[in-house]
């Protein structure tokens, strides 16, 4: 995060959750949260339109689900250190909510909010294009494979492929998921994620590259 605050307040505010909050008093960042959601989905529609100009409606807004998805805005959040930065509730520290994916994308929203409105939109499109310009160059490759394993299997094998949980690693509030797609009992690639949506995704983009059908 290259933003300067001039009203450290805000970051402040930004990095409270509502389980300190609820045990402190004071403010939280909720509605930071809220505004900063806003903000994100303005400043990365724009920057796909213009970075896509021949792209359709169809393709911007799966570009835009991969870019704001809740595993991305977390691992950012871990890349600004934000977890470790946040003020959280005994309750939610005693659960791991340091690393919780969708706390993490929440403080990131939140920061982004805050960015806002202590710098404008020119501070908060600047900071969102910083951290989103490393996958700008990568979203063809990244946009959704398994949609592109659906069309292939239906294609050559006259039917959907199938997602099966192989292994679930971790405590229950820091689950670790492994997943194998196949068609017709062939296993096409194994993923792992911190969700079965993230597993069955990195399953899938396993299978579109050992397949040759990612671009």
């Amino acid at each position: 995060m290259n933003h300067s605050f001039t009203n450290e307040d805000l970051l402040e505010e930004a990095l409270t959750h509502t389980s300190w909050a609820y045990e402190n008093g004071g403010p939280h960042n909720e509605r930071l949260e809220f505004l900063g959601d806003a903000v994100l989905q303005l400043c990365s529609t724009e920057i796909l339109f213009e970075r896509f100009p021949g792209e359709r409606e169809g393709t911007l807004h799966s570009y835009r689900t991969q870019l704001v998805s809740t595993e991305h805005l977390a691992t950012i959040a871990r890349l600004w250190n934000l977890g470790e930065r946040a003020k959280l509730g005994k309750g939610e520290q005693a659960t791991g909510g340091r690393d919780k994916d969708r706390l993490l994308a929440g403080l990131f929203e939140a920061v982004l909010g805050a960015i806002y409105l202590d710098g404008g939109f020119s501070a908060a499109q600047a900071t969102v294009q910083e951290v989103l310009q490393a996958d700008l160059d990568r979203l063809p490759s990244l946009a959704d494979p398994r949609a592109t394993l659906h069309e292939w299997c239906q294609r050559e094998h006259g039917g959907p492929p199938t997602y099966d949980v192989i292994s679930e690693d971790g405590p229950p509030h820091d689950r670790t998921f492994g997943i194998a797609v196949s068609v017709k009992g062939t296993v096409l690639g194994e993923g792992r994620g911190r969700s079965k949506k993230a597993a069955s995704v990195a399953a899938a983009q396993v299978a579109t590259m050992s397949l040759g059908l990612s671009r």
